[in-house]
């Protein structure tokens, strides 16, 4: 096998944006920045789990804007420090030691100190020893964790300190002012360690669909909102400009038991072979989009250009013409909310009738025929491949996972090369199927300007502490 040598983290640095983010105006404070989102956080909470999908989306976005984990994924160095400026480790990894950084403070005008930290860290996480040494966190583990810093940086281990009136307060660069239904108001943090941002609040109104917020930008009614590769024509159109994330966004077919056996094994690698990714990419996804042949993107792996396969040594159209005709029709669930994936499932449909398949295409609101293949939609993380490839296993579903393999997950910390061997095994009989790894797409209002960084990171991280907003209309190109 061809040995891998690439970095645990290949994320690239690029941000795509439609249009040049700076204007050549000075920044100035002030004003309340209008986000309009898809999904609801129910509990403003670190500790919290989400009830679902959406919510954990959600989650991932907003409550890093109040609540600081000692580390964050980085776009160039993979990891850098947040509330901690460093850390060191024993050899196996039992024993680490975190620096905290001096003088953070809380919403409430007190001071970070070391035993907040431990004890928040303590009550995530029970299997930790973790003890306050003067300003400094020390977590011992067993069995040991060679990237434990991976860990902390998940919004999970943020740390929300309980002030004595019982609220929850962070050391992020907005502090919550108040939750409404449906909406969430965000004051700036005067005293934030890493400067003030420039403008004085957000206001996040929640639960909104995707066709609203697209409205309500156009309208003005709101400043920023997420988008489908799908819209940007329509937004170039009214000379509104975007910032995207990198593909972060997994679309794959996942086949149901009954239609895993061997006399589906052709449809299944036609199916497969069927697929125009390349085309689904540039034109239906607007060049937002990179065609999938693993699951773990290579700008997270590396690996992925090793295990792509070629179509020639697939099934022709006259050897699957040759079967059976029930054989040759496959039943494709959608879920109904979700209008990106009706439209790739669309595509996907429209390329399998080219190989002799006959794929409908179920979008049902209730009650439906039970399905013969699962699109799926997999908002992955920009984490180590190892936690990245075990969030898709497990979204994936164990059911359809142990068709193929009996690993229910890499091993955390596992190497490289163990990562790749896993996901040639679950790429094995076509019972799974990667289809596109597509950007997270955001519309920018017509006052939106950033002064050092795009209001979207590479990783999706909402990078609002850096936008600031025009009195004046730019004029529309």
């Amino acid at each position: 096998m061809t040995r891998i040598t690439s970095a645990s983290l290949a994320i690239a640095s690029a941000i795509v944006v439609a249009a040049p983010m700076a204007r050549a105006a000075r920044p100035h404070y002030g004003g309340t920045l209008s986000v309009q989102m898809e999904g609801m956080v129910r509990a403003f909470d670190p500790a919290t789990v989400a009830a679902d999908g959406a919510e954990e989306a959600a989650r991932a976005r907003l409550l890093p804007l109040v609540f600081e984990t000692l580390t964050t994924v980085d776009a160039d160095a993979g990891l850098r420090p947040t509330l901690a400026t460093a850390w060191e480790r024993d050899a196996p990894g039992a024993r680490w030691r975190f620096h905290l950084r001096p003088t953070v403070k809380l919403h409430d005008d007190s001071v970070v100190d070391a035993p907040q930290v431990a004890a928040v860290l303590a009550a995530r996480e029970r299997a930790w020893k973790v003890a306050a040494d003067g300003d400094d966190i020390v977590i011992d583990l067993n069995p040991p964790q060679a990237d434990l810093p991976w860990t902390l940086a998940d919004s999970r281990y943020a740390i929300g300190v309980r002030t004595a009136s019982g609220s929850l307060v962070g050391s992020g660069p907005f502090r919550v002012e108040r939750i409404e239904t449906s909406r969430v108001v965000l004051r700036t943090h005067e005293d934030y360690w890493g400067g003030r941002a420039f403008v004085d609040g957000l206001v996040i109104e929640e639960g909104r669909a995707l066709g609203d917020q697209l409205t309500n930008l156009e309208a003005g009614r709101s400043d920023l909102a997420a988008v489908r590769p799908t819209d940007l024509r329509r937004l170039a159109e009214r000379g509104l400009r975007t910032a995207t994330s990198r593909p972060i966004v997994l679309f794959a077919l996942v086949f149901e038991p009954h239609r895993a056996q061997s006399p589906d094994d052709a449809v299944r690698a036609a199916l497969a072979a069927s697929l125009d990714r390349a085309a689904l990419c540039t034109v239906l996804l607007q060049r937002h989009a990179d065609p999938a042949s693993t699951f773990v993107p290579s700008w997270i792996s590396g690996y992925a250009p090793l295990l792509r396969r070629e179509a020639a040594a697939r099934p022709s159209r006259a050897t699957v013409a040759q079967l059976p005709a029930d054989r040759r029709t496959l039943a494709l669930r959608v879920d109904a909310l979700d209008g990106l994936a009706q439209s790739i499932a669309e595509r996907i449909a429209v390329d399998a009738h080219e190989a002799g398949i006959a794929v409908t295409v179920q979008a049902p609101a209730g009650l439906a025929p039970r399905p013969d293949v699962r699109l799926v939609r997999i908002a992955l993380q920009a984490t180590t491949p190892d936690r990245a490839l075990a969030r898709v296993m497990q979204r994936l579903g164990a059911r359809a996972v142990s068709l193929v393999t009996a690993d229910a997950s890499p091993a955390a910390g596992a190497p490289l090369e163990a990562i790749f061997r896993l996901e040639r095994t679950l790429l094995d009989r076509d019972i799974l199927i990667p289809v596109v790894h597509v950007q997270e797409v955001y519309g920018l209002g017509e006052r939106v300007e950033s002064w050092s960084e795009s209001p979207i990171s590479p990783t999706g991280a909402w990078n609002l502490a850096s936008v600031w907003l025009r009195s004046d209309r730019p004029a529309r190109p």
